[in-house]
């Protein structure tokens, strides 16, 4: 199986321009073919809208979990409609400090149409701000929280179980890294250290330039640590290998760089 997760830069305002940033998501997750995307900022009012929202980008593969909730869910998860069947899923806001209600966890209990193996995948985004203990504080408890809610999902259903998303928590990052080491010490496995192939740990970088012909281009190289899969619970088979994405059309397409995770179930 294969997972892609991506902080796809949408909390912007309504008349700011998606321009080609949704198509160059498209082209990645044509070319990489993942089993599951997972997305955060995917904002209602911008990544959603206007010519190429990014739902309809993946309508021809990819299904939706919660598609009644597209009015207010910006952590969506899209599964592969011939690889991967839903079996249950939902969407809960992170208690405490939220701006624009965007952050939040979307869950999905998802069985192999080949094989039948089952595991369950998350979408998550935690607070954002620096100001403050209070904001380090909230960060820490959005981890509290996840975990809470991983350990009744394991405890439910007996699947590995696979966190992917934004924590604003890590190397480099004006946030610190407390977010993270609680999501470690609550019992969190960083895949990067699990797998048997893995590239940089660095995943945010300077956002793209929209140029004089209204494309987005010159997105930066990766220089802080945000964005993370975890595993959780029982282990998958394998974890082959994570990586995070660098070509042109990846920095590109937003200030966060897409992650890849192969396992096996």
């Amino acid at each position: 199986m294969r997972l892609y997760d991506q902080n796809i830069w949408g909390n912007m305002k309504p008349d700011q321009c998606i321009a080609n940033r949704n198509g160059l998501i498209r082209g990645l997750i044509a070319k990489y073919d993942p089993d599951v995307c997972g997305f955060q900022e995917c904002n209602p009012k911008t990544s959603r809208a206007g010519d190429t929202p990014i739902v309809a980008l993946l309508e021809d593969a990819y299904e939706e979990v919660c598609p009644t909730l597209a009015d207010r869910n910006f952590t969506p998860i899209f599964y592969h409609r011939e690889r991967m069947r839903l079996l249950d899923g939902g969407w809960f806001l992170f208690d405490g400090k939220n701006d624009k209600n965007s952050k939040s966890v979307t869950w999905a209990l998802l069985e192999e149409r080949a094989g039948k193996q089952r595991c369950a995948v998350l979408s998550v985004h935690f607070w954002w701000k620096w100001e403050s203990e209070e904001d380090t504080l909230q960060r820490r408890a959005n981890a509290a929280q996840l975990v809470d809610f991983c350990r009744a999902l394991r405890q439910e259903h007996g699947v590995p179980i696979f966190v992917m998303g934004d924590l604003n928590s890590g190397i480099g990052s004006h946030q610190g890294e407390d977010a993270y080491r609680e999501m470690l010490r609550l019992g969190m496995q960083d895949a990067r250290n699990l797998a048997k192939e893995s590239t940089q740990m660095l995943t945010a970088h300077a956002y793209p330039i929209l140029n004089a012909e209204g494309k987005y281009v010159d997105g930066g190289d990766p220089i802080k640590t945000l964005d993370y899969i975890f595993c959780y619970g029982e282990l998958p088979t394998s974890v082959d290998s994570f990586r995070v994405l660098t070509e042109r059309e990846a920095l590109d397409s937003s200030d966060h760089c897409p992650l890849l995770l192969d396992v096996q179930l």
